[in-house]
């Protein structure tokens, strides 16, 4: 039995006809299975951590989210080009370089300068992070776009519907987004917070960042909440950033399943 390769490589090397004998059986040539995967690298979608999988399900930007950043890079963009007049052509041009600069910088400002009012509505927890983010200002909805997503997925994991979950954040009002707002800032939100949760009767609080996880906060944190019980995790925006933090993420998250399973 004569296997077809030999046929072959005698083309490429173009060595003219090849003689076979006429009692020859052709055999084609056979193409080895490719080699079994490792179980891991199949691993599917239903055996991922619930966190895992939320991050995994937002990575993907939705039309809206895109069009958002796509504006925001645009403001930002706009508001960082602004040429000294050694590099502009001319003064006047210069002049009008910064002029463009200092009206895109008020536009943005602008438009995170919003007050946030949310329907406060009775809710099984209160979702609350520090201050609302740059992308937020310009979509006009709080956790808007891919972090909007993943925190809704992270809530679907312990059971709850987005309509459960009533999301706020802590300062309302702010001229530039800033993650660290002072002492005064939080001081003065503190009252409003008291009356969101207990107008949501919320069975717990879940507080998003760093923000919440610092000692000198934890006396505030016990003011706003009392007898209710309140979990931090990092917040969704970090989490897209750094997935390893998602373990810490659903550690905590599972203690929020329990109690509301309870």
């Amino acid at each position: 039995m004569l296997s077809s390769r030999y046929l072959h490589l005698h083309e490429a090397l173009g060595l003219g006809p090849m003689w076979l004998n006429r009692n020859a059986v052709f055999r084609p040539q056979q193409v080895p299975n490719p080699a079994p995967q490792p179980e891991a690298a199949l691993k599917p979608e239903a055996a991922l951590k619930p966190v895992a999988r939320a991050v995994q399900s937002a990575a993907a930007p939705a039309p809206a989210a895109e069009a958002t950043a796509s504006r925001l890079a645009a403001v930002q963009a706009a508001a960082a080009h602004k040429k000294s007049p050694a590099q502009a052509a001319t003064p006047q041009a210069a002049a009008r370089q910064a002029e463009a600069a200092d009206s895109a910088r008020a536009a943005l400002a602008e438009s995170l300068h919003t007050s946030w009012h949310t329907d406060i509505r009775p809710s099984e927890i209160m979702v609350a992070s520090i201050c609302p983010a740059t992308e937020d200002g310009l979509a006009g909805q709080l956790f808007s776009g891919s972090v909007g997503t993943l925190l809704d997925n992270m809530l679907a994991a312990v059971g709850l519907q987005p309509q459960q979950a009533h999301k706020t954040c802590w300062v309302k009002s702010a001229p530039v987004f800033t993650p660290t707002p002072d002492a005064a800032q939080i001081a003065a939100a503190l009252p409003q917070m008291q009356q969101e949760l207990a107008a949501t009767r919320a069975r717990a609080v879940l507080f998003l960042g760093q923000f919440f996880e610092a000692p000198q906060q934890a006396k505030t944190l016990q003011q706003l909440c009392g007898d209710t019980p309140y979990f931090i995790i990092p917040h969704p925006a970090r989490l897209l950033r750094q997935p390893q933090l998602k373990a810490q993420a659903w550690a905590e998250l599972k203690k929020l399943k329990r109690l509301l399973a309870a």
